[in-house]
């Protein structure tokens, strides 16, 4: 898409956008309920080369500070940096871009920014991995904040998003989506705030995402959104017709497990391990106070959430630190792969 800036100190700007993250970013993160408010913001981190998601983040994070009292106007160079405050979220894009004041703290990212500033900052960031968190709040679905605690690449909600499990579908048809390509014989449960089957889902998820990564997909054109959507027999389908290749629907999995197994090893070598496939204190000790009446007052369950862990784990053929096994290696051919020698 493509848009004009009509009013305001931005008038006659030209922008292309904005996608989902940005309106998160520069609208419902900052509680600003203008459009404006994102597609300005949208522009500048698109000017700057900016990361729309960790900007928004960060900006967001700091307006909580400021909220707090940790952060002072002395701190902030005199921007009221208040929810709801396009013009000081607009600065404060300027400032991170420049390398400015405040700006030149936030530029660093959640774990190096929280160390600078101090004075229990670090308390209030919603990371992963050192990867801020998406717009959305994960704490009244277990299966969405096991994703993003797992993800290979920070709290990606692009790794897995069994977005499906909040559709409250019959059994059956969980039965059809998650039994398939390969056999499943645990228990799947249509009730989003469980815990019960849902590491599987975010298995499935994982295997799902990275088969259409290797094959060159749109994520949105798949069953994620929707149950008669194109999954693993589609994807065999198509790469025969367009590449001549006979794939079997269990074979394009073994692929996406192989791929999926070898960012694993490349986390471990890189020192990433257990305690870093887990969420901050907020996921569990602060219930979500916004949203409708039956997401709203929830938390995350830490014993279940370390259990729903283990269980992930052991789906994936992984000992019980995250480590592939020698068994999972030799299957998919990666026994002989340097990223295992830790």
């Amino acid at each position: 898409h493509r848009y004009i800036i009509k009013d305001g100190p931005y008038a006659g700007t030209y922008a292309e956008g904005p996608e989902y993250t940005s309106q998160g970013a520069f609208g419902t993160m900052p509680e600003i309920n203008d459009m404006e408010s994102v597609l300005v913001g949208n522009h500048l981190v698109n000017y700057y080369g900016l990361d729309t998601l960790e900007t928004g983040a960060m900006i967001t994070w700091a307006m909580e500070l400021y909220e707090k009292g940790i952060l002072t106007d002395e701190d902030t160079g005199g921007i009221k940096l208040e929810f709801g405050n396009k013009e000081a979220l607009w600065e404060m894009i300027h400032k991170i871009a420049n390398r400015e004041g405040l700006g030149d703290i936030l530029a660093e990212g959640p774990l190096r920014a929280a160390k600078r500033i101090g004075r229990g900052s670090e308390k209030y960031l919603v990371h992963v991995k050192g990867m801020s968190n998406l717009h959305s709040d994960e704490r009244p679905t277990p299966s969405l904040a096991l994703n993003v605690a797992t993800a290979t690449r920070g709290s990606d909600h692009l790794r897995s998003r069994p977005a499906i499990d909040l559709y409250n579908l019959p059994i059956q048809v969980l039965d059809k989506v998650y039994r398939n390509p390969i056999p499943y014989e645990g228990p799947l449960v249509n009730s989003y705030s469980s815990y019960v089957g849902k590491a599987w889902m975010v298995l499935w998820q994982e295997m799902l995402y990275m088969a259409v990564d290797c094959i060159g997909m749109c994520k949105y054109h798949t069953i994620f959104l929707g149950v008669n959507h194109p999954s693993f027999e589609e994807f065999a389908r198509s790469i025969y017709l367009n590449a001549g290749l006979e794939f079997t629907p269990q074979q394009v999995w073994e692929v996406a497990n192989r791929a999926y197994t070898l960012e694993r090893m490349f986390n471990l070598r890189e020192g990433f391990g257990r305690e870093d496939d887990w969420l901050v204190d907020r996921y569990f000790d602060e219930p979500t106070p916004l949203g409708l009446p039956v997401a709203r007052g929830r938390a995350i369950d830490r014993e279940k959430f370390k259990e729903m862990l283990d269980e992930y784990y052991q789906l994936h053929e992984w000992d019980e630190n995250g480590v592939p096994t020698p068994e999972l290696l030799k299957k998919l051919g990666l026994e002989g792969e340097p990223s295992h020698i830790l």
